[in-house]
């Protein structure tokens, strides 16, 4: 009896440590880490970078008051740098053109080219729309996660079958198309001739815009989903296993650095969001609740900043400053050397949109209280005054469309925008 007793008590003791240990370690996991802050003192450049082509933005354009300047592609040029800043006409207050559906759910905005708007759906419609909101073309894939590119003619995108296409922009004919062995969200980056794209199987490729010959494959560690950024001859992208990097225009690696256990313990974030490539600097979110600023020389890291909840959205950059918002409806300027914060604005819904400076304002857009209904706001660049907002948009933000109108990509719409007078 007494050794039952005796072998109960050492058991318990044993259950306690354990649970004790368990505890310890939960708490060692999940523990926030702190924050980098080597901003100050990691390279930093005054003025921003030329974008790595299509600058000045009017590249390509037609002249003529109803075309204006293309945006060829997400985050409006290689670089991703949604910065639309010299488009001053393009202001609230707004008057509604017209709405249109958009054919399956729009999870980015559409690209714009000579007057037409290029946009993909998750139902697997790729269709071109003319800025008096008529149909040209429409044809149907497998599920489409990504924005087209537009560039000479082509308009590129990768889809769900493992193939990427390239179709003639003013039929919507196949002009080529490449099969890669693995679905992608990628949205294509052009320039200089070539197609950069990745892909769910964590592969980055390089194709000949004008054939689809794939050139070179580079390996990542995770799934990529974000766009390719491109500066200066150097390639910028993050992967699902939490690691940044940077490769040549050759495929080959630059340098690359992990994440994993500098939001808390031992998890590592994703990486979703695009980079931005600015000041010297690689800018982007992660899963892990934190934006991250990169040098984009080394890889260091200068700084990272802690957010409320994931930071899916692609920042833009902006006059020295930042701007990012979280899942949980935080939006924020941060100063894009040091990450300190300049202002914070709290949005009533959750949000996974990217932030995009166009004219005097910087957008962004959010949930809504009803499934697939959203809400889209402008705010002061400089004191995170809001200024305006309307009453749709949810995954992404705006794009410009000629001199004086703005597009709004809502879950289940595509509306066109002009300024009033």
């Amino acid at each position: 009896m007494r050794r039952r007793r005796t072998l109960i008590i050492v058991a318990a003791g044993l259950l306690a440590l354990l649970c004790a240990g368990a505890a310890i370690a939960y708490v060692i996991v999940t523990r926030p880490a702190g924050d980098i802050h080597n901003g100050a003192s990691s390279p930093f450049t005054s003025t921003p970078e030329p974008p790595a082509s299509s600058q000045p933005p009017t590249t390509g354009a037609k002249k003529g008051p109803d075309y204006g300047p293309p945006w060829p592609m997400y985050g409006l040029n290689p670089s991703h740098n949604r910065d639309a800043s010299a488009q001053a006409g393009i202001h609230p207050p707004y008057v509604t053109v017209w709405r249109r559906s958009a054919h399956g759910i729009l999870e980015y905005p559409p690209s714009y080219m000579h007057g037409v708007l290029y946009a993909a759906s998750d139902a697997g419609v790729v269709f071109a729309q003319s800025l008096k909101g008529d149909v040209l073309w429409q044809r149907r894939f497998q599920k489409v996660l990504n924005q087209p590119a537009v560039s000479k003619g082509l308009v590129y995108f990768g889809a769900y079958d493992q193939k990427i296409y390239a179709l003639d922009a003013k039929t919507g004919h196949t002009v080529w198309k490449t099969g890669i062995g693995s679905a992608m969200e990628s949205p294509p980056t052009v320039a200089a001739g070539k197609i950069f794209m990745g892909a769910l199987d964590g592969t980055v490729r390089a194709l000949d815009a004008r054939t689809g010959r794939v050139l070179w494959t580079f390996r990542a560690s995770g799934a990529v989903k974000s766009s390719i950024s491109l500066q200066q001859g150097r390639l910028y992208f993050g992967d699902y296993s939490g690691t940044m990097y940077c490769i040549g225009v050759d495929g080959r690696l630059r340098w690359k650095t992990g994440t994993n256990g500098l939001s808390s313990g031992f998890r590592s974030g994703t990486f979703y969001s695009t980079p931005n490539v600015r000041y010297g600097r690689v800018y982007v979110g992660n899963t892990d609740g934190k934006l991250y600023s990169f040098v984009a020389s080394t890889g260091r890291i200068a700084w990272s900043h802690s957010m409320d909840g994931w930071v899916y959205g692609s920042p833009a950059v902006w006059n020295g400053l930042v701007f990012e918002s979280s899942y949980n409806g935080l939006f924020q300027a941060l100063d894009a050397r040091t990450g300190n914060v300049r202002w914070s604005a709290q949005l009533p819904y959750q949000t996974t949109s990217s932030p995009t400076m166009i004219g005097k304002y910087v957008y962004v857009s959010s949930h809504g209280r009803g499934q697939y209904v959203g809400n889209t706001w402008a705010f002061d660049p400089q004191t995170g005054r809001r200024v305006w907002h309307f009453p749709d948009g949810w995954y992404s933000t705006v794009v410009t469309a000629g001199l004086n109108r703005l597009v709004i990509a809502a879950p289940r719409y595509l509306y066109l925008l002009r300024t009033k007078g």
